[in-house]
């Protein structure tokens, strides 16, 4: 829905009008065809970047059920936006809107929670029965992936993910986050300590749980 929403329009009757040859196309053209450019690019920067953007948010605390919507709100800035963002800089862009709507949608999710609770119900609870013979391995996976990352402080959790899950190099992260290489290799330093520390934890915990479940 988002690429068609935010998607360029054709381009075809554009780049030769009927009639016309495209030696006799003037600047009146070269002014209509200005949009369908901005388009075409705008396009490009969603269909490249909407897996990345919706994996940061994720790992930036939004929860799954709101990860869409927030992902829409980045890209809705920057179709509004466009115009002042730097051909090259899309991606840092998109982190720094992320970053804010992610800030935002938790806020707004704190609210809810405490509202449900006001009111008695959590309408996010989730079934405590035993799990283990409903969840794969890749579900597992996930989760306890989610349970670390949740324990980083944010700045060491987005170094971290940005380089383990999502590939980017150090000076890539040091350019996107705006910060010195040496910062950006201090903090990926660092999560990578606390990240072994907190899998031992978890994976610790999850022992337990899986051991009183057995016993029941």
């Amino acid at each position: 829905m988002l690429l068609t929403m935010l998607g360029p329009a054709s381009s075809s009757e554009v780049d030769n009008p009927p009639g016309s040859h495209p030696s006799e196309v003037g600047p009146e053209l070269d002014a209509r065809s200005a949009p369908v450019s901005r388009d075409a690019w705008l396009t490009e920067v969603v269909e490249q970047n909407l897996d990345f953007i919706w994996r940061l948010l994720r790992r930036l605390g939004v929860t799954q059920s709101h990860a869409d919507d927030a992902t829409q709100q980045v890209f809705v800035v920057l179709a509004d936006k466009l115009d002042h963002v730097e051909r090259g800089k899309e991606r840092s862009f998109l982190f720094g809107v992320a970053l804010r709507i992610a800030a935002r949608t938790r806020r707004a999710g704190g609210r809810q929670r405490a509202m449900e609770a006001e009111d008695g119900h959590d309408y996010d609870q989730v079934d405590p029965r035993p799990l283990q013979d409903e969840l794969t391995d890749r579900r597992r996976a996930a989760e306890l992936l989610d349970d670390i990352l949740e324990t980083l402080p944010e700045e060491l959790r987005i170094v971290f993910a940005l380089y383990e899950l999502d590939a980017l190099s150090v000076p890539e992260i040091a350019e996107m986050l705006d910060i010195p290489q040496g910062t950006a290799a201090s903090r990926l330093r660092r999560a990578r300590e606390k990240f072994k520390e907190q899998v031992k934890r978890v994976q610790a915990r999850w022992e337990h749980e899986r051991a009183q479940r057995r016993s029941r």
